[in-house]
């Protein structure tokens, strides 16, 4: 019963803010989305860190978990970004798109019951990078300023 009524709120509550006026709704989905994307990204980083290396299906375990993650990294970069955020949108992308290479490439590192160290190390460097771009997300939507030795920020010219 509570779970119909659980239901029955979110809903009700998804409707209001679909139908909602304003920009205010389209960047309250879009944060709400953020949120569950981070929620499921860290969920599925535990599930990882509690597969026992040293189980005979443990890189099974491990390219399953990285399929959710990457499934997951590509409904994020699929996402409609508000004007408010629009400069995300690229890194999105770009974290989408690394992190589909990295698992193409820790899927071929366990092919055939073999090990590449090679692929792996490019898989890592790959994740790597998927990580950090989702890392400077979640800094842009915080207000937090980027710094970094590859970044460069554009600031839009004020027009009055």
């Amino acid at each position: 019963m509570k779970k119909r009524i659980f239901a029955l709120l979110l809903s009700a509550s998804m409707l209001f803010a679909l139908a909602g006026c304003g920009e205010d709704s389209e960047l309250e989905i879009y944060r709400k989305e953020v949120e569950s994307f981070y929620a499921d990204v860290i969920e599925i980083n535990d599930n990882i860190n509690a597969i026992d290396a040293e189980s005979e299906n443990a890189p099974q375990k491990l390219l399953n978990e990285l399929d959710s993650l990457n499934e997951r990294f590509q409904e994020f970069g699929e996402l409609e970004v508000p004007e408010e955020y629009i400069a995300v949108e690229s890194l999105a992308d770009e974290a989408a798109s690394f992190m589909n290479e990295a698992v193409s490439l820790y899927h071929s590192s366990f092919s055939e019951g073999t090990f590449n160290d090679f692929s792996v190390g490019m898989a890592y460097e790959k994740y790597c990078r998927a990580i950090i771009r989702i890392n400077y997300i979640g800094d842009i939507l915080q207000g937090k300023t980027l710094e970094g030795e590859n970044i460069n920020i554009h600031y839009e010219d004020e027009e009055e």
